[in-house]
């Protein structure tokens, strides 16, 4: 049977390219966005490209915790057996901006999101790793911007000293210690995590967020995901990959007690 894969945020860039890699791998993918139009056109092309590839789609809205458990609900109605997850969708916001639950959008999308979605989807892929004899793995797209962050434990709204670079870097910061947090809750054996950063990428997110920069091919940035995902790495879990090598953290990530207390402000904004 196919290893089942979760990718959010994969209608387009970095996402829908390791969707197709994935796929042509073998694996089963599920590819997500927030619109059902955009993952059908997904869809259909990435079928008329890998006849026989086996995928599905799903459509919810990352920006609320509500939008995250009814996406939860959907991927676990569709999918028995969930072997990897992807956290890839981002965004780098031009404003500051409060969602429904009253958390700036960056943090939401880039951090809660994936901090409450994985969380709603561990025990499907508790249960998928004990019948497939090997853990199951969640890849928590990260950035490089990630060493310039600040966990802002006291703020983490970014109320008084938002910029979007200082939002973004934030959440990318805390999406890495995200991974090094699951693999120090959860047992190897069932559940592996790792961050990465993919590279400077010609995506969407780059222009709207850094502007004119040439960036690298999709198809580029989406191979150190796929590497991760098809479980091709003897690193601990935990660990943090940049290029597809795996490199230390921003010192900031490695401090224990920062990643804990960042973890039990997590829980209490995520609602779990």
């Amino acid at each position: 049977m196919a290893r089942v894969v979760l990718i959010t945020g994969s209608t387009d860039g970095i996402g829908r390219a390791a969707a197709r890699q994935l796929a042509a791998g073998g694996m089963h993918v599920i590819v997500h966005g927030r619109s059902r139009t955009k993952v059908d056109l997904a869809l259909a092309a990435l079928r008329e490209e890998l006849p026989g590839g086996q995928l599905d789609g799903v459509a919810f809205d990352l920006g609320t915790l509500a939008g995250v458990k009814r996406g939860a609900e959907l991927v676990l109605a569709l999918a028995p057996k969930l072997h990897v997850l992807v956290n890839n969708a981002g965004i780098f916001a031009p404003e500051r901006v409060l969602n429904a639950d009253g958390i700036e959008a960056t943090l939401a999308v880039n951090y809660i999101a994936p901090y409450a979605l994985t969380a709603l989807l561990a025990p499907r892929m508790i249960e998928s790793a004990a019948e497939a004899g090997e853990p199951s793995r969640v890849i928590d797209v990260a950035s490089v911007a990630h060493t310039r962050g600040r966990i802002h434990l006291d703020d983490l709204q970014l109320a008084s000293s938002w910029t979007g670079y200082a939002a973004y870097a934030q959440s990318k910061l805390a999406i890495v210690i995200h991974a090094m947090q699951l693999a120090e809750h959860c047992d190897p054996a069932q559940l592996v995590a790792y961050s990465v950063h993919p590279g400077v990428i010609a995506t969407k997110l780059l222009r709207q967020g850094f502007g004119p920069v040439q960036g690298k091919p999709v198809e580029q940035g989406a191979q150190a995901i796929a590497m991760l995902a098809g479980g091709v790495t003897t690193e601990p879990s935990g660990s943090y990959f940049d290029h597809g090598v795996a490199t230390p953290p921003s010192s900031v990530a490695r401090d224990a007690n920062l990643r804990k207390a960042l973890w039990d402000a997590t829980a209490l904004l995520a609602k779990l």
